[in-house]
């Protein structure tokens, strides 16, 4: 067990969930917020080259997380690379990314937003809308996974329409 599994608000999603590339950022991301940048650019690259993600997203990669190391900036929860289950944050992360992608980087900003003081934030959706393009260039699409889709009825709940 990681230590981390029961800390803050976890979304639906556990790490067999999500896409081979999705797995791969995941993994990098984790393993980045426990060693910085020098201490996980081989681990981070093996596992990126294996999702057949090349390796020109390492450096907006980095740039990204890079912001996250400056002063004011809140950190997001992110578990260690073992963890089976996600963390909203890391969720958010994720669909961040997906927004982006997708031709929304307001979205993407306004998730970043919860973390990053203003110059910090303008670097990170740039540094993401080119990981986005590295990724699009590559033909990998990350899906949109926002958690309001997920969220279940309770059993015998009506519906507000009904």
């Amino acid at each position: 067990m990681c230590g981390t599994v029961e800390e803050g608000r976890p979304s639906p999603w556990t790490v067999t969930d999500l896409t081979t590339a999705e797995r791969a950022l995941l993994t990098g991301v984790r393993q980045w917020f426990r060693a910085g940048t020098a201490g996980a650019m081989a681990s981070m690259r093996i596992g990126l080259n294996v999702a057949g993600v090349p390796n020109t997203a390492l450096l907006p990669l980095f740039a990204l997380l890079g912001t996250f190391a400056v002063s004011g900036a809140r950190k997001p929860e992110i578990r260690c690379p073992a963890c089976s289950r996600i963390s909203a944050d890391e969720a958010a992360l994720l669909d961040s990314l997906a927004a982006v992608q997708n031709g929304d980087a307001e979205v993407a900003a306004q998730y970043l937003d919860r973390w990053l003081p203003l110059v910090a934030l303008c670097m990170a959706t740039d540094a993401m809308r080119e990981l986005g393009g590295i990724l699009d260039g590559a033909r990998i699409y990350l899906p949109r996974r926002r958690s309001a889709r997920l969220v279940p009825l309770p059993p015998g709940a009506a519906l507000a329409a009904e």
